[in-house]
């Protein structure tokens, strides 16, 4: 097993504890990534700048999510701590991955810097255009989906790392690629409406959903789509480890495989894959 790169995650934290979660739960997603942030440190008496740096010294990824705040400045220093936390980066010279909020991005007033740190945070976001290709987001979601496309190629040069290689078992034993470790607990609550589709659309009972009806026989793939978070592979883990395995009898087998993981580069941004066959 390779050993985990370190992702620094720098960002103001009063308007964007959300935003930082879902950094953090993007380089859990993928693995090899250990999110580096503030909220793991237990505490110290040391100055929160001086912390805040020997993360960066210590990160082999920095990734960066600029808002509307500049930030704090401490005292006798000239710039921010985010501002300060980039600057060491690009001394270090570690690969850098920089999100902006987009204009669409719902804000609330007090989120907005005025002032003079509305002016210096002008200047460091036309820095930042200027030495990266940055990307912009507008929602929490959006954010974690492209910071996981943003992570996927530091991780492809070890493809064995995320794919477990190994001959695919004789059918009907079922074949997980990548398994979804996302879902702490055994149980999912609710979705029974979603389950019942499922399971109708493998034993051939007529499909009803939304107001509108076709037979199963005539559906070779199914489709579940929402928006990132909407728990899509939540549900489908669920159904294919739990149910699907009691309705379909006889079973000739199952196939796992996460878009999320190795060398699926064919998909899209989202999603898992299910197989069932019978």
């Amino acid at each position: 097993m390779a050993e985990q790169l370190r992702v620094m995650i720098s960002s103001t934290a009063r308007d964007l504890p959300e935003h930082r979660q879902k950094v953090m739960d993007a380089c859990m997603r993928l693995g090899m990534f250990y999110p580096d942030m503030m909220e793991n440190l237990t505490a110290t008496d040391a100055n929160a700048l001086g912390v805040s740096l020997k993360m960066v010294d210590r990160a082999d990824i920095y990734v960066g999510v600029f808002a509307f705040r500049y930030g704090y400045v401490p005292e006798g220093q000239t710039v921010s701590v985010t501002e300060a936390e980039y600057n060491r980066a690009v001394e270090r010279n570690i690969p850098r991955l920089v999100f902006l909020m987009s204009d669409d991005h719902d804000i609330k007033p007090g989120d907005v810097e005025t002032g003079d740190g509305a002016a210096k945070l002008a200047n460091l976001k036309t820095r930042v255009k200027a030495e990266r290709v940055v990307g912009f987001f507008s929602s929490a979601d959006d954010l974690k989906a492209q910071v996981i496309q943003a992570l996927v190629p530091y991780r492809e040069h070890d493809v064995t790392t995320f794919h477990y290689i190994a001959d695919i078992p004789a059918p009907p034993e079922v074949y997980i690629a990548h398994p979804y470790t996302l879902l702490q607990t055994h149980n999912l609550i609710g979705r029974q409406k979603e389950l019942r589709v499922l399971t109708d659309w493998i034993t051939g009972n007529e499909l009803e959903f939304d107001g509108q009806k076709a037979p199963a026989d005539s559906i070779r793939i199914m489709n579940v789509v929402a928006i990132g978070g909407m728990g899509k592979s939540a549900l489908t883990w669920k159904w294919f480890n739990d149910v699907a395995p009691e309705e379909m009898k006889p079973l000739a087998g199952r196939m796992w495989w996460s878009f999320y993981e190795s060398d699926a580069t064919f998909c899209g941004r989202d999603g898992a894959a299910l197989v069932s066959v019978n």
